[in-house]
């Protein structure tokens, strides 16, 4: 558990608070009681505080094994003393206190809950959204952070293998906002390069300049695929030799701003970039700000020339760069032996941009698993330039995506669904399958509305359910199921508990908390840490927490459903108390779909 924890539960608030008071009561043979208090503090209690294996056996715990040097006493011993402080104050306090009981098992505290009284604050604060408003981070912790995700080339085809970087990117910001940070969310678009020189050569030279009235960014990912297999085809020494002349002559172009090629460049990237936002309105994404790699070319090549100039890069075999065999990154070139730049050229200029903003104090790049060593190169010769920000920045990698039977999905083999048509054939589909029943009862725009809604959860959760070390193979049927790890099913969770709610009524103002069986505490207590797991996936980037809090948010949800009666509950006030609990699930599973970007609908 982390120590900012504090300011997220009641009765993790005060198991560390009791248990840190508990511990300057203790005291051994001969031991320095100032020393050991001084040396067990609430923070350190908050680090070791861990969750029992089973729920019986309590809610939280905290093993006593590494105060034993400072009291000079057996754990079993010191666990019995604090136990008994704590149990005390609990029965002093009643109602106030969270903590119904403690245990003393083998030198650990096993911490039980008050649930009712725990229960009745908790779902009074999610009800008026003040749980989903408290500080997860202490004070002087949050920072000014720069998110770069979503760099699709322009003239390359954007099919369903992008969708991770993208999804993965806009989960990431919405959590570190959630979080408290305050988050600038960036785009990098690769509208310059020999592939789209390669684009242009083919268009002029195989199509005769000819451009489609229509679909015309899907129509350059074709041609993308198409001129890459022309090059490839060409065999012949002499004819290779003027091809590549020729694809030179288109790239200088595009570097000089002039000449027919560059006008027909700037007509195709506007194709691309349309695409790109209306992918992104659909994602329900939005840029504070877009970089473009046109934009870095001349500049970075400049900049790597000035510090050449100053000392810090040399020479090595003609090229230009910087030996960081110190840190076991190699010798990293930013200039050829030609004068041309590379990726990591532009890179470099990229984030001299990106900390141009003082306050920006780190910057993360949601890039693939394969740029590694790039990235690492990158930061650290940011780092030794004068950049500290770049110290602390990450690259948030990520394996591949590769199609039903393990192929990665490719731009040049087209082998990726496309986004746009991807779009239609699972909102198609969903109606067909789950919702063609509506028709007529429904009207056809809602009908529409939450067919683009379940399209959204199937895809984004997909992406989001596994960590990114792991390959991700696309299978669609899988994905749309409304049962198992799947995000149609947590929305269908959602809309089962707005269905309830809607034919039983909502609960009335702080409903009594009556709590009967396991089944409702379990869930009681699951929905408390929400706030916690939000903050574990900040702090470690990782959007697949909160999918695998959501999973079992639903898992004991449906298991209260199913041995909990609400509607034809025993008493009113059990009634009322499980329709908070109903009402509270669908808030939180309303908060945490909506940080994986997934919208939640009423009715499905």
């Amino acid at each position: 558990m982390n120590k900012h924890e504090k300011h997220q539960d009641s009765f993790l608030s005060q198991v560390i608070e009791r248990a840190a008071q508990a511990a300057q009561t203790v005291s051994g043979d001969g031991a320095d009681r100032s020393q050991a208090r001084a040396q067990i503090r609430a923070d350190d209690i908050a680090t070791l505080i861990t969750t029992p294996p089973e729920f019986k056996f309590g809610q939280a715990a905290l093993p006593c094994h590494s105060f034993a040097k400072a009291f000079r006493l057996p754990p079993a011993k010191i666990a019995e003393r604090m136990a008994a402080e704590i149990n005390e104050w609990a029965q002093t306090n009643g109602e106030k206190a969270h903590i119904a009981r403690v245990e003393a098992v083998n030198g650990y505290l096993n911490f039980h809950c008050r649930f009712e009284s725990y229960g009745a604050r908790l779902l009074e604060d999610i009800r008026s959204g003040a749980y989903f408003e408290r500080p997860l981070l202490d004070e002087g912790k949050t920072e000014k952070i720069l998110v770069e995700y979503a760099q699709p080339n322009t003239h390359k085809a954007l099919h369903v293998g992008h969708l991770r970087n993208m999804v993965y990117g806009d989960s990431v910001s919405r959590i570190l906002e959630y979080a408290g940070h305050d988050v600038v969310r960036a785009t990098y678009p690769g509208d310059m390069g020999a592939h789209i020189a390669k684009s242009l050569w083919y268009i002029g030279t195989k199509l005769g300049g000819q451009l489609p009235a229509e679909r015309q960014a899907d129509w350059l990912g074709e041609v993308y695929a198409q001129s890459d297999d022309a090059v490839k085809a060409v065999t012949d020494p002499t004819e290779q030799a003027k091809v590549k002349a020729e694809i030179g002559a288109v790239l200088k172009e595009l570097q000089d701003r002039k000449g027919p090629a560059y006008e027909l460049y700037k007509i195709t990237r506007d194709w691309s970039l349309d695409q790109q936002k209306r992918i992104y309105a659909w994602l329900g994404m939005e840029f504070d700000v877009w970089y473009f790699e046109s934009e870095c070319d001349e500049p970075s090549r400049r900049l790597v020339l000035e510090k050449f100039e100053e000392g810090f890069f040399q020479k090595s075999e003609g090229a230009i760069g910087i030996d960081l065999s110190r840190w076991n990154l190699g010798f990293a070139m930013f200039l050829k032996s030609d004068g041309n730049g590379l990726y990591l050229t532009k890179d470099l200029e990229l984030i001299r941009r990106k900390f141009s903003d003082p306050d920006v104090t780190r910057s993360l790049v949601v890039v693939d698993a394969r740029q590694r060593l790039h990235f690492q190169q990158l930061f650290k010769t940011a780092e030794l330039m004068g950049y500290p920000q770049a110290a602390g920045s990450v690259h948030l990698s990520y394996e591949s995506v590769t199609t039903a039977d393990g192929v990665p999905c490719s731009s040049r083999n087209l082998n990726g669904i496309l986004l746009e048509d991807l779009r239609t054939v699972i909102e198609d589909k969903i109606i067909l399958d789950h919702l063609h029943a509506y028709h007529g009862v429904w009207i056809e725009a809602e009908i529409r509305q939450v067919a683009e809604q379940v399209c959204l959860g199937a895809l984004k959760y997909g992406f989001l359910r596994v960590d990114g070390n792991s390959v991700i193979k696309f299978l669609l049927d899988e994905w749309l199921k409304l049962e198992g790890d799947t995000g149609p099913y947590l929305q269908y969770v959602h809309a089962r508990c707005q269905s309830l709610l809607e034919k039983v009524g909502r609960p009335p103002a702080r409903p009594k908390i009556v709590l009967e069986t396991s089944f409702e505490e379990e869930l009681l207590f699951h929905l408390g840490r929400f706030n916690a797991f939000a903050l574990q996936a900040a702090e470690s980037f990782r959007p697949v927490v909160i999918s695998a809090y959501l999973h079992e948010l639903c898992r004991l949800y449906n298991r209260f459903y199913k041995e909990c009666p609400v509607k034809t509950a025993a008493s009113p006030e059990l009634r009322d108390s499980r329709l908070a609990l109903v009402e509270s699930t669908a808030s939180v599973l309303r908060t945490g779909l909506a940080l994986l970007g997934i919208p939640a609908p009423d009715r499905m």
